[in-house]
């Protein structure tokens, strides 16, 4: 009887153990994670598309906002628009459109600029075509006349969009600057060394 030698042994031990690796399909480890996210599309119950649109525009309505084309606001704004946008109360659009005139004349001969900084934008499905959105904002000045740039407030953008013959339009918007939560704060913790003594 003939004994196989070494590299024999070796070839027939690599092909068996080739055939037996293509013999069973091998599934994706990556399928089974549980670290697999799911779609936020289908999770939101958002279109993409739509993401889109209202991205533009909250983002357009604060372009023409920080650079005083107040009219071009207008575009952007459901009929009944409420909340408050850095002081400035939103009570509905034709309320705005009176106000345009007043608003201009208050930032006529400031030599700032300001910028909001919108980030981190987050979408919520609501009733009748509606949309909640969340997002981060900084508010910032730049003095026009020495270059020098301040931030005003940092917080959150919260509101709410409403969709009109394939449009969207602002139906709520508030600026949430957290220089609240620190007054809250400290208020708290006053509160709570009134109470202890």
């Amino acid at each position: 009887m003939l004994k196989p030698t070494l590299p024999v042994a070796v070839l027939i031990c690599s092909f068996l153990w080739i055939i037996s690796c293509n013999s069973s399909p091998k599934q994706n480890p990556l399928l089974k994670s549980s670290t697999v996210l799911p779609d936020s599309n289908s999770y939101s119950g958002i279109r993409y598309r739509d993401q889109q649109h209202i991205e533009k525009v909250v983002l357009s309505f604060c372009e023409h906002f920080d650079n005083g084309a107040l009219d071009k606001c207008l575009e952007y704004m459901d009929d009944s628009i409420r909340g408050e946008i850095d002081g400035v109360k939103l009570k509905g659009k034709q309320n705005w459109s009176a106000k345009i005139g007043e608003l201009q004349k208050s930032i006529k001969d400031t030599h700032y600029q300001t910028r909001h900084m919108i980030t981190n934008m987050q979408f919520f499905p609501g009733a009748d075509d509606t949309v909640k959105v969340s997002m981060y904002s900084a508010w910032l000045w730049t003095d026009l006349t020495t270059g020098q740039i301040q931030l005003m407030s940092m917080g959150y953008y919260k509101g709410k969009v409403v969709q009109k013959g394939g449009k969207w339009f602002i139906a709520v918007l508030n600026s949430l600057p957290d220089s609240r939560l620190v007054k809250q704060f400290y208020q708290d913790v006053r509160e709570d060394s009134v109470k202890v003594r």
